[in-house]
């Protein structure tokens, strides 16, 4: 009997030696493993710091190229008053290298093509800017119709044009409900709340508009043949790439250049104020890589004067 008890309990011992062995195997791999999640979140929040000084790095190199096309279109308008598509700062610039990355970027003039806010600058509807981007919407392959929803959008009334118009009834049906804004247009972007416009249709205009915080006259050195037929009334499209050839490798200096380029029957329905050779709108379009983070930035610069352009807005692309 007394052998008996004694085997049980040598037995019992093995087993509470193993049930020991296996815990402090299970607690040393349970200890390893909180160490690797530890050293892993330590790797992961000093990357994310990394991350942060890089983006913020990235964002200082965006806003410093920024500034540099600013002071060169300031520079540009103290020695030059025709604004034309052979001056250097038309050039792109390639990606370039800095300090831990490279920064690249364009300035892209506004005026050589059509403002779409010249259709109620000031609240009330203007029947020639109108007739001219009913003109251009032909021409691009736009319903011609669309005129009218973006002078609904933009003037201060609550009356609807027809055909295609809406104002605030035809807006809260929509899904969710919302207000014809009754006001200019923010950006090129805010076109697809207007009835009507989808990105297809605003990729055909998107070459040959833009959206301006004043009304704008065009800048002849810079507007395609669209452009020209839709504000020179009466002014074919064939017509306008004949003048548009005329200015390859050279540019108009004065309007007079220009008005002699047209075909004589139109010269008389140029309307006063709607033409230039100077341009105060331009974007200036950044890309910007430091470390691992790269930005892209736009600027809307409005050049005033001899001083540095004012930015209108700046956002990330």
């Amino acid at each position: 009997m007394t052998q008996r008890s004694g085997t049980r309990t040598r037995a019992s011992r093995h087993r509470q030696a193993g049930i020991a062995i296996i815990t402090a195997v299970l607690t040393a791999a349970l200890v390893a493993a909180l160490v690797a999640w530890m050293a892993w979140r330590q790797q992961l929040w000093f990357r994310q710091i990394e991350n942060q000084f890089d983006q913020a790095q990235a964002r200082g190199v965006a806003r410093a190229a920024i500034q540099m096309a600013r002071l060169t279109m300031r520079d540009d308008a103290r020695h030059n008053q025709v604004d034309n598509l052979l001056e250097p700062w038309n050039i792109p610039i390639p990606s370039i290298p800095v300090e831990k990355g490279r920064v690249g970027g364009r300035v892209l003039e506004q005026q050589g093509r059509f403002n779409l806010n010249n259709i109620a600058p000031i609240g009330t509807v203007d029947p020639v800017a109108v007739a001219a981007a009913e003109r251009l919407f032909k021409s691009v392959g736009v319903p011609v119709e669309l005129v009218n929803a973006l002078a609904d959008w933009e003037d201060g009334d609550s009356e609807t044009r027809y055909p295609g118009g809406a104002e605030d009834l035809e807006y809260l049906n929509q899904t969710p409900p919302y207000r014809a804004a009754n006001r200019p247009l923010a950006d090129i972007e805010s076109l697809a709340r207007v009835q009507g416009f989808t990105r297809e249709l605003i990729a055909k205009l998107a070459p040959h508009v833009a959206v301006l915080p004043q009304a704008s006259p065009v800048n002849v050195n810079f507007a395609s043949a669209e452009v020209l037929a839709a504000v020179i009334p009466d002014l074919t499209l064939a017509e306008a790439q004949a003048v548009v050839s005329k200015r390859a490798g050279k540019y108009f200096e004065t309007l007079q250049d220009f008005s002699d380029a047209l075909p004589e029957r139109v010269r008389a329905n140029v309307v006063a104020g709607s033409l230039s050779i100077q341009s105060r709108y331009f974007i200036n379009e950044v890309d910007a890589q430091f470390g691992r983070v790269t930005v892209r930035y736009a600027a809307l610069l409005e050049r005033n004067g001899n001083d540095a352009p004012r930015i209108v807005w700046l956002k990330r692309r």
